[in-house]
């Protein structure tokens, strides 16, 4: 323990009630997000516990000798337990905040116990956002969120799973805004303003019904097992399992979705809302650049007389650890924005990309996916070598087998064949190549002849994964 320590010297004072409103709350602040801080005070409540049975067993003893030499004096013992030494009011302030901050740590953002919601994983770049204007990017598993707070994935390989008071689960996709919102009714509410999510309901009774709402739509769900998609201006939501009721912010149409079917409620459309079964999945998908509404991550650079529109990439900031970050260049596009039908993965299928990069660099390429009618199943990436690209400042094209892409999290899946492409990405780690994306293809069918090599070969252990920066 450093005495001389501007912090510490505070956290002292506030123990003697000597500190300002506004130094106060910046003790609260500093014990709920400084472990140290934390440790800090056990290690000075735990001082002056010691200082306590002293002063106790001290106090003791002088009774004990007063009382033999005057044994009927009833106002001493009065007197004694009168005492109340300034030591005395900050143990018991000091013990009082290192159960408050024990309390901090366990459960830092919950408002409401009937309300807690616990973040039971979080991979990639996320933040906090709290009802009363705290932030913070390091979110870890085992912190809870109140009413009012807000969660953000900021990468489009981050993601987040939460835990309700029920046991369903709510799976945060990359980039994505979720906001918990209080409901009176005893139902967990949230507000989808942008991204995905995937709900798996508890195997037990729920004790309300769940309430998302996004830009266009409003579900009301209980016990199902669906996914939500939503943007600005439209959101598609799928129901696997149970059903909901779905109410169009348009104009306040409401109809009862089940397994099997989906709406998609768009901004722009102007008839009723209408629910359909859910469609085929295709095996065959491409993505016209310039044909996309909104992107995940991504700047437009506008067509020229000899080029198409095209995606450049935006930096992105990601943290390896709660001390350091390293910067990425990234495109990140969602596949539903450009596809009426699930796209389905195989083996033997590949990813096309055509683009360009203005500086010699690695390029790392990767996508999400979802169960057939089911939860999140995880991400996969490949490296490709700048020699594989071709010339610097040329449009280059690269055709990639499935099977060259690596799974960031075997548990939820080791391959991607059978599953559901969701988004999908580009980027570089640390310098800019000045990366562009004009063109993606999904090709059902792995070319006939033999490959000698994946672009990718050879250099998938020499840089660390998105999930490792």
């Amino acid at each position: 323990m450093n005495p001389t320590n501007p912090q510490h010297e505070l956290l002292v004072r506030y123990l003697d009630g000597a500190t300002s409103e506004e130094e106060s709350a910046r003790v609260v602040e500093w014990l709920r997000r400084d472990a140290d801080a934390r440790a800090f005070l056990r290690t000075l409540s735990e001082q002056a516990v010691v200082v306590a049975d002293v002063e106790r067993v001290a106090i003791s003893r002088e009774q004990a000798l007063k009382a033999v030499d005057a044994p009927q004096t009833p106002q001493l013992e009065t007197r004694v337990r009168g005492r109340v030494p300034p030591w005395a009011r900050r143990v018991a302030v000091a013990i009082a905040l290192v159960a408050v901050s024990a309390a901090l740590v366990v459960s830092v953002r919950t408002r409401v116990g009937s309300e807690r919601i616990l973040i039971t994983k979080t991979t990639g770049s996320s933040r906090y956002l709290g009802a009363k204007g705290s932030v913070d990017d390091t979110l870890t598993s085992g912190l809870a969120i109140g009413v009012g707070d807000t969660l953000e994935t900021r990468s489009c390989d981050a993601w987040i799973d939460l835990t309700l008071r029920d046991g369903s689960t709510v799976t945060m996709g990359g980039n994505s805004v979720l906001r918990f919102l209080r409901d009176d009714a005893g139902r967990s509410h949230f507000e989808l303003s942008q991204g995905s999510l995937w709900v798996t309901p508890s195997a037990e009774p729920l004790t309300g019904r769940l309430m998302i709402r996004t830009p266009t739509l409003l579900a009301e769900m209980a016990s199902a097992q669906f996914d939500l998609r939503t943007s600005s201006t439209e959101s598609i939501l799928r129901v696997n399992a149970g059903s909901g009721r779905v109410t169009q912010t348009l104009d306040g149409g409401s109809m009862l979705v089940t397994k099997g079917q989906q709406t998609h409620v768009s901004l722009s459309r102007r008839h009723g809302l209408v629910v359909t079964l859910q469609s085929a999945p295709v095996t065959h998908w491409a993505c016209d650049l310039g044909r996309v509404p909104e992107v995940s991550l991504g700047r437009w650079l506008p067509s020229t007389d000899t080029q198409q529109a095209r995606l450049g990439a935006e930096p992105l900031l990601w943290p390896v650890s709660e001390e350091a970050s390293v910067m990425l260049y990234a495109v990140s596009l969602a596949a539903w924005k450009s596809s009426e039908h699930p796209v389905l993965l195989h083996d033997t299928s590949r990813i096309r990309f055509r683009g360009r990069s203005a500086r010699a660099q690695t390029v790392r390429f990767g996508f999400s996916v979802q169960k057939v009618r089911g939860v999140f199943a995880g991400k996969f990436e490949v490296d490709v070598p700048a020699r594989a690209l071709g010339p610097i400042g040329q449009t280059w094209e690269v055709d990639l087998p499935l099977t060259d892409f690596r799974p960031l999290h075997p548990r939820l899946a080791i391959s991607p064949e059978g599953l559901e492409l969701t988004d999908i990405y580009a980027l570089t780690i640390r310098e800019d190549a000045g990366l562009e994306i004009h063109h993606i293809e999904l090709v059902p069918e792995a070319p006939m002849e033999p490959r000698e090599s994946a672009p990718g070969s050879g250099e998938h252990n020499s840089s660390p994964r998105s999930t490792d920066l």
